[in-house]
């Protein structure tokens, strides 16, 4: 019986040593970094007045000026607009309707 005694007393002792029964430290928390929206809606397109034709050094062309944005094509652009595609390329002779960059300036002719 003391034997059994002496086992229980230094394996109680053992554990106790060795941090059994001890609460783990708690890991630091890392920042949650913040959600990030993917399904953010697109602005308005946006329209700015031309310049004067005191103020710029190219011929003047009557009609607004559009922005393009990603996704944008010519073709939607005229239809949003209301002026056919080739009213749209010829104002916009220096602009490729298949590599349009986004932040190009279009004019857009009076319809």
């Amino acid at each position: 019986m003391r034997r059994r005694l002496a086992i229980v007393l230094v394996s109680g002792i053992l554990v106790a040593a060795c941090g059994g029964g001890a609460t783990p430290t708690p890991l630091p928390e890392s920042p949650t970094p913040e959600p990030t929206d993917v399904f953010v809606e697109e602005p308005e397109p946006t329209l700015e007045p031309l310049p004067t034709a005191e103020a710029s050094a190219s011929p003047a062309v009557e009609g607004q000026r559009y922005k393009v944005k990603k996704g944008d094509t010519m073709w939607a652009i005229s239809q949003e607009f209301g002026v056919s595609l080739a009213a749209l390329k010829a104002a916009n002779p220096d602009v490729d309707p298949e590599r349009m960059a986004v932040g190009t300036i279009l004019i857009i002719p009076e319809p």
